[in-house]
């Protein structure tokens, strides 16, 4: 028992720290993972130094996960540096003929197909940006167009094994296939993501009105814009496409050819880097590696809860809660988890909630995929509630700032997002039960 306290205020403290968000998060979870992993503790045999062994550090690791994560990080940079996402943009804009409701519509498609097979945070730091110059020119506010993106991207990316981070988290702890995901959870997300679209469209129609002949003038003005003038590398950009599209393929059949997520995704990152160019060093440089640090160490900390009994605790409790009722115990993850990913960041909850469904399902003879669905649906749907709920807000309001000079408070961020938020969730709790739990 003292020592699930220790493991408990150890967690407790570090998530603490991401909340305040006044050091950086990478740095916060290397103090944990050394505390879980050096701090000494007493035991029946003596002084113990760490809650985890050696033989712990390397079991509770997710191998998987790190391996997709630096395979996806490299061939997004990769398509970054050769100008690919410019030009996706710039394409998308030009289609849209500059029509404020069609650049809403189709940005919003946009942010929600490429969450679904890269990271959002991508996505959002250029989408957000070509997202403000073009309102500039359109003379209209931004933020709409944002929020709308955030919450595109967030929704998009539960689809896939590989969208959003805690997908992975979730796909690679619990060896699901891409297709699995894709077949339970896309059909939820495209119905959500519709909804949501429709009431966001709803909650800033009026910025729509009147603004047909003004679209008209502008796209005149800039209809000798050439998309392809944005790609920088032209063999990189055709490689790097081209493997990613291998990639993707690869992901949505490994179950079937026996190739693990993580040897996929080191060989695709392998590829590009091999038939790249002389861009490499630069595409070597531009990848997220503090943010492997930060899941290497977060799967520590969460290993450290998990060896001294304190997850399998919170899922027995649970399971007494629910009553062994499957319908119950399922909307209990859902709202539970939807709600504590609008506060905290849905990645590092992802990886303390896998183990807890996991324990639940076993000890309460409850069908594991369906709490995992649920579980999947709350931490990414939730995560649209704050500013702070995912990795993708906190980039679309911090590229709005910088661009704009305006600083989004949030009442402005949650008085749209928040019943959004919740109507989308009252809509996966409706789907869930219609498809898995009458």
């Amino acid at each position: 028992m003292a020592l699930q306290i220790l493991a408990v205020v150890i967690f407790l403290l570090i998530y603490a720290m991401l909340v305040v968000d006044k050091v950086h998060r990478t740095i916060v979870v290397l103090w944990g993972a050394l505390l879980f992993a050096a701090i000494p503790v007493l035991t029946s045999k003596g002084v113990q130094m760490g809650l985890l062994t050696k033989t712990d550090l390397l079991k509770y690791e997710n191998w998987e996960a790190l391996g997709l994560i630096f395979g996806l990080f490299t061939l997004v940079a990769a398509l970054r540096e050769s100008g690919f996402f410019r030009w996706l943009g710039l394409s998308i804009l030009k289609l849209a003929r500059f029509d404020p409701l069609w650049v809403f519509l189709l940005f919003s498609g946009t942010a929600a197909v490429l969450s679904a097979f890269m990271d959002s945070v991508t996505v959002l730091m250029f989408l957000a940006v070509l997202t403000i110059e073009a309102c500039s020119v359109l003379k209209i506010n931004p933020l709409p167009f944002i929020i709308m993106e955030i919450t595109s991207a967030n929704i998009g990316g539960t689809s896939t094994m590989i969208g959003n981070p805690p997908n992975i988290i979730i796909g690679t702890s619990l060896h699901l296939s891409f297709m699995e995901f894709a077949a339970n959870v896309g059909p939820i997300v495209l119905v959500v993501f519709l909804f949501n679209l429709a009431l966001l469209y709803l909650f800033y129609k009026d910025i729509f009105i009147n603004r047909k002949q003004i679209a008209a003038e502008l796209y005149e003005k800039n209809k000798a814009i050439d998309p392809a003038s944005a790609i920088t590398d032209p063999r990189l950009f055709k490689i790097g496409s081209i493997v990613f599209m291998i990639t993707i393929l690869f992901l949505a059949t490994h179950n079937i050819f026996g190739l693990s997520v993580a040897f996929i995704g080191i060989l695709g990152a392998s590829l590009v880097l091999l038939l790249g160019g002389e861009k490499m060093p630069e595409v070597i440089e531009r990848i997220d590696w503090h943010t492997l640090i930060f899941f290497a160490c977060l799967f520590i900390m969460v290993g450290g809860l998990e060896k001294t009994g304190v997850l399998e605790s919170i899922a027995k409790w649970t399971g007494a809660v629910s009553g062994g009722n499957l319908i119950i115990a399922a909307l209990i993850i859902l709202w539970f988890s939807a709600v504590a990913s609008a506060l905290i960041d849905n990645v590092p909850f992802a990886a303390a909630m896998v183990p807890i469904v996991k324990d639940l399902a076993a000890a309460a003879h409850m069908p594991l995929p369906i709490l995992v669905w649920a579980m999947v649906l709350g931490v990414n749907i939730g995560g649209n509630g704050t500013p702070i709920g995912a990795s993708a807000n906190v980039v679309g309001m911090s590229v709005m700032e910088k661009r704009t000079g305006k600083k989004v408070s949030w009442g402005e961020y949650c008085k749209i997002a928040i019943p959004v938020t919740l109507a989308c969730t009252i809509v996966c709790s409706l789907l869930m039960y219609i498809r898995y739990l009458r």
